[in-house]
């Protein structure tokens, strides 16, 4: 737009040749100038990094994909319909896996514009951009099976309530530990320092994956039912003897879906801590015990201080 308006002053207005150069040489210093103002002042006053928007954005998408499977566990062994009480709150946490499906396209921009500021805040020249693009791809693949398992809740067919109850407090615990790594991950990235529980969240999220299959083993094994289709040309059936405690198969498929993803999940969670893990040691994240010493350090010297200072007065 400002070379065209430069363009129309000098094709349309009638200067004369020597007014020509002294217009063309004062309309480049303006836009010069501008553009200097322009770089400036989105770098040092207002800087707006590319990198850091990234590293927000993962560290967000992180949260609600934790929310949202913390909320569709809760909402498919919910007995009560205490979860209906707030729609609102709980229609957010549901949702929140949609915003880390969504975000490849924004991710990949805000990646390529990252390798190409300079060095800003915690990020250096080579941070481990392409890294960042790796968690949520992993990311997206664990939403997957929660929008699946958000696809549970809605189903027409009604899961026994015994079953439910007896199965509900081991699934409860594992989405209740895959969302408690995956939280640990989001703090790590925004914090980034690599703190010196993760390693047994992880341990106690695949010890609560293995409960769940306990559990199921647990189950009696005449629990399903299968429909059984009357042979052909027998005029007289009769109606099949049943077990009381059998169940019809397809009343199960809900809750055996709900559960097949559960643990799948758990397992794309523990790679996506991996993959936390190595961001952490390509970008040299600083450990726990390190900033627990630095802030040591300056009450020690205080402490120092202050018994010189006491040494002195007695003296």
């Amino acid at each position: 737009m400002i070379f065209i308006l430069t363009f129309s002053l000098v094709s349309v207005s009638g200067y004369r040749v020597d007014e020509l150069f002294q217009l063309a040489q004062t309309r480049l210093s303006t836009i010069a100038i501008g553009t200097t103002i322009c770089i400036l002042t989105s770098m040092l006053v207002f800087p707006v990094w590319a990198g850091k928007e990234l590293h927000l954005l993962i560290t967000r998408n992180m949260e609600k994909l934790a929310d949202s499977l913390d909320g569709c566990t809760a909402k498919f062994f919910d007995e009560n319909g205490d979860m209906n009480k707030s729609d609102e709150d709980c229609g957010e946490k549901l949702n929140g896996y949609i915003c880390v499906l969504n975000s490849k396209a924004t991710e990949e921009a805000m990646a390529n514009f990252a390798r190409w500021e300079p060095a800003h805040g915690r990020f250096n020249f080579r941070h481990p951009w392409k890294q960042y693009l790796k968690i949520g791809a992993a990311m997206r693949d664990c939403a997957c099976c929660v929008e699946s398992l958000h696809s549970c809740i809605n189903s027409e067919m009604e899961v026994p309530k015994f079953l439910k109850k007896n199965l509900s407090d081991v699934c409860k615990s594992l989405s209740c530990h895959c969302s408690k790594v995956l939280k640990e991950s989001a703090a790590t990235i925004k914090t980034m320092t690599r703190p010196s529980n993760t390693d047994f969240s992880v341990r106690e999220m695949n010890f609560a994956a293995e409960e769940l299959r306990n559990a199921l083993k647990s189950l009696p094994n005449p629990l399903l039912l299968l429909p059984s289709s009357p042979p052909p040309g027998d005029a007289k059936v009769e109606e099949p003897t049943t077990n009381p405690s059998a169940v019809p198969l397809l009343q199960i498929l809900p809750l055996a879906t709900a559960i097949s993803l559960l643990t799948e999940i758990s397992a794309r969670i523990e790679r996506i801590s991996n993959d936390v893990d190595e961001l952490a040691s390509l970008a040299e994240f600083n450990t726990a015990s390190d900033e627990k010493s630095q802030k040591k350090q300056p009450n020690s010297v205080d402490k120092g201080e202050d018994e010189t200072m006491k040494t002195l007065q007695e003296d």
